[in-house]
């Protein structure tokens, strides 16, 4: 069938999509607006057909860190600070389907919800109404300055494009009481925190948490402060008058010469709203999981990129005949500290709070590739296609054996998402997935 456009009425108003064969894609549709540094507010009904066919803009933003591992995923893209959209991507004719929603990675500095790698085209192929969110970053989204700017904004914008979806994925044939929320990374450490947020719990009803850098969400409690003083020092103007450009240098400079080591600068806040005071975050967890079937994992090398900002000895990683051995012993240190331990006592919380929970490792990688399954390298199984990966480090190797490995791992890893996202019950504690995970089958009940 020829790609054709297609008028959708939502309650806001009507957009103009494209449908793909036996799909149906509407990007860059608006969920809220902001002011710079303000709370985002529901966007005004219009009058005219929004046209949501092309790619939507980013969110400004410096390139990212993990460029040389994911490959220039954001290139040729428009940045622009209005940037609270969704991206549908829906089966035709869907009615009453599974909803996924997506929050990118990317530290809360980089990335956005409708880049061509985070597709989930085969995802809605099978029935599922998929939705991107983007979201703001760095300093537009994660800022706080008193009096000027908030903490938290990027979390208001995450539970906005939640409550949108509530609204209006009935449109594309969703279900907005079966809204599964999957993250990874900074999007994963985002659904905990929606989760445990005041208006965020209600609004999805599973989750698929992927890497999710636990550990930093204590360690940041101090940081905003410490961030706040720091800016004061190198502002010459008022921040909101400033362009886009000068924002953008104000955050690099805070992120080259940072308050706290090793601690994301920018990122949700405890002890601000929407987010509890710290001692009672774990209490709220315990509340609120009880009802949220949770699959939480990691992968076997999550911190093999991020092993010469945080390992230890990683002065000494250059060093002839011990430096690779040091390196391999500070991946494993940031793997197991940052993703893999803090996972796992999470999963135990919610199991012993009388939730349902199922761990994984995330094992595969391709034979030649010196990074091993370092963190993101299973988002390139699951969304996009291969010409959207090709040039990522992590997928480097022959590119024909490369390219059926990652589409054949693919297939394995989005049928145990398809069950977990259709409602059925997982009875794995853990589950490995690696070259011999061909049969998620295994992992669930039976179906009643």
């Amino acid at each position: 069938m020829q790609d054709q456009t297609i008028t959708i009425q939502l309650p806001d108003g009507k957009i103009l999509a494209r449908q793909d064969g036996d799909l149906i894609r509407a990007r860059g549709v608006p969920y809220a607006v902001a002011e710079r540094f303000q709370p985002p507010t529901p966007t005004p009904k219009w009058s005219s057909i929004k046209d949501c066919t092309r790619p939507a803009v980013l969110c400004p933003q410096l390139p990212a860190r993990l460029e040389a591992v994911l490959g220039p995923i954001t290139r040729g893209r428009e940045h622009d600070e209005n940037c609270l959209h969704v991206t549908v991507t829906a089966p035709q004719n869907a009615e009453n389907a599974p909803v996924l929603v997506w929050l990118h990675g990317g530290a809360f500095v980089s990335g956005g919800g409708d880049l061509d790698c985070y597709q989930p085209l085969d995802l809605a192929k099978h029935g599922i109404v998929c939705v991107n969110v983007s979201y703001r970053l760095g300093v537009f989204g994660w800022f706080k300055l008193d009096g000027i700017s908030p903490p938290n904004l990027g979390l208001l914008d995450q539970r906005a494009a939640l409550q949108w979806v509530q609204k209006s994925i009935s449109s594309f044939g969703g279900n907005p009481g079966n809204v599964t929320a999957v993250g990874q990374s900074a999007g994963a450490d985002s659904i905990i925190c929606l989760l445990v947020s005041e208006g965020g719990q209600s609004l999805f009803h599973r989750a698929i948490l992927m890497s999710p850098p636990l550990r930093e969400l204590r360690e940041r409690v101090p940081t905003d402060d410490a961030v706040s003083a720091q800016a004061q020092l190198l502002l010459t103007e008022d921040p909101r008058k400033m362009s886009v450009a000068a924002l953008l240098d104000l955050q690099r400079k805070l992120l080259m010469t940072p308050a706290r080591p090793q601690i994301m600068l920018f990122a949700p806040a405890l002890n601000h709203y929407p987010l509890p005071k710290e001692s009672d975050l774990n209490q709220l967890v315990t509340e609120r999981v009880k009802n949220i079937p949770i699959l939480i994992g990691w992968t076997a090398h999550d911190g093999r990129p991020f092993s010469r900002l945080m390992g230890p000895q990683r002065q000494w990683y250059d060093t002839p005949i011990i430096g690779d051995y040091l390196e391999a012993l500070g991946t494993w240190y940031v793997t197991k500290s940052y993703f893999q331990w803090p996972s796992q006592t999470f999963h135990d919380q919610v199991l012993l709070a009388g939730g349902m929970s199922t761990t994984y490792t995330f094992s595969w990688h391709p034979p030649s590739s010196p990074l091993g399954a370092n963190h993101c390298i299973d988002l390139a199984t699951i969304f996009g296609e291969w010409k959207d990966w090709r040039e990522a480090a992590m997928v480097a190797g022959d590119e024909t054996e490369t390219k059926e490995a990652v589409q054949r791992m693919g297939q394995t890893v989005r049928n145990l998402w398809l069950g977990f996202v259709q409602g059925r019950k997982l009875k794995a504690d853990h589950i490995v997935m690696d070259s011999s995970f061909m049969s998620p089958e295994q992992y669930f009940e039976p179906a009643s």
